[in-house]
């Protein structure tokens, strides 16, 4: 009698852990296998140490909510890591709909790209999800190790030329949108799909500063280095055909756009103006009250410490 109810105890048991058995695997993954896979990497010396209205830094690898996940994407790229583990918190049911959705949005992942560093910044980036619901999520980087030293040795030697002892932010930021512009030439050559698709040195700062060529997302990353080695708060805005800084300086953020303060002529001429140089979002817009094609009609509910 004792052997057959130890009997019918090992099969209520068995049973139990049988119907049980994904919950249970997918426990032990988490808890056990995984633990010490679900953790950040230290951050590299390009993390910035700013929240943002929409998106913010954390160390949170277990989302309970859809915005959670747009944070470990930032967090993600914002360290400068390549790959990073997580799981859906308990009680998320549309945890993995979400991260397939914002996968397939080129949008926000494009938006929270603006938000980090530019050698921080994804050329590529993957999301892949196995049937116990751990996330991957693996980066390649726009920036190689030596575009970095390169671009970093030769921005040393422009701002010791440029800066004397005793300039404001706003003098030194004016000096080097200044740079730009003389030393630029917008590269007409670069098509719209080549844009989209291919990564080209007119498309990043390695263009600009070494060959004196560049299409906005050039202009405004080398802008946005320069910011971010002075300490500066800011970030890139893109609106559907154009990409330009928000940078924060005495108490307010304010719009650079280097790409249209170096506009192209006819004759072939270098023209410097200062006509896109640290706007407010009102300035911005009426001055495009005036403009025949309007490139900076950025989504505010996406940017917003624009607003």
């Amino acid at each position: 009698m004792k052997k057959f109810i130890v009997f019918l105890f090992l099969v209520c048991i068995f049973g139990i852990v049988y119907v049980n058995r994904n919950s249970i695997i997918n426990f032990v993954l988490r808890n056990v296998v995984s633990k010490n896979e679900v953790v950040f990497a230290e951050p590299n010396e390009y993390y910035k140490d700013y929240d943002y209205i929409y998106v913010q830094n954390t160390t949170n690898l277990y989302p309970s909510s859809k915005h959670d996940i747009l944070n470990i994407i930032y967090s993600t790229l914002n360290r400068g890591v390549d790959e990073v583990v997580f799981y859906c918190a308990d009680g998320y049911n549309d945890c993995i709909n979400d991260i397939n959705n914002i996968a397939e949005d080129s949008l926000v992942l494009a938006t929270i790209n603006n938000f980090v560093h530019p050698y921080n910044s994804y050329s590529k980036i993957y999301f892949s999800i196995n049937d116990y619901g751990k996330v991957k999520i693996n980066v390649s980087k726009n920036y190689s190790d030596e575009d970095i030293e390169l671009i970093n040795n030769k921005l040393d030697e422009i701002l010791d030329s440029l800066f004397y002892d005793g300039m404001s932010d706003y003098d030194k930021i004016k000096a080097f949108h200044d740079y730009i512009i003389n030393n630029t030439s917008y590269d007409s050559s670069v098509s719209i799909e080549s844009q989209i698709y291919n990564k080209t040195d007119s498309s990043i700062a390695k263009g600009l500063l070494f060959n004196g060529k560049a299409i906005c997302s050039g202009y405004s990353d080398t802008m946005a280095i320069f910011l971010n080695k002075l300490g500066i708060n800011n970030y890139k805005i893109s609106s559907d055909e154009h990409i330009w800084n928000l940078v924060y300086i005495d108490g307010s953020w304010k719009h650079i756009d280097a790409t249209w303060d170096d506009p192209i002529t006819v004759d072939g001429r270098n023209v410097l103006i200062h006509d896109f140089f640290l706007l407010s979002t009102d300035d911005l817009f009426n001055k495009e009250k005036n403009i025949e094609k309007n490139n900076h009609q950025f989504d505010r509910s996406l940017y917003l410490e624009a607003n």
